[in-house]
């Protein structure tokens, strides 16, 4: 092989191994995206199940509320029929 064609095997391949270089940088950029975005996902999900906890603590609250309501409104009537027989 003369001394050209072997420069021109060297570069060849010196630009092969820039872009498998670069490749290389890519992916591991795609890795930390995505880790990145499982990261995210995973936030994401907490705070929905956040949130589903605190909706049913308040549908709770409601309802404990809607019975004590209740309650008191049943215990108004009673003095009030009492009244009334006096």
């Amino acid at each position: 092989m003369d001394k050209e064609t072997n420069q021109i095997f060297q570069l060849v391949l010196q630009k092969l191994d820039n872009i498998d270089l670069r490749f290389d940088n890519i992916e591991k950029r795609l890795d930390n995206m995505e880790k990145r975005q499982d990261e995210i996902y995973n936030v994401v999900k907490a705070i929905e199940h956040s949130n589903n906890v605190r909706k049913a603590e308040m549908d709770n609250l409601t309802h404990k509320v809607a019975h004590v309501e209740g309650t008191v409104n049943g215990v108004g009537e009673l003095i009030q029929n009492r009244r009334s027989i006096k």
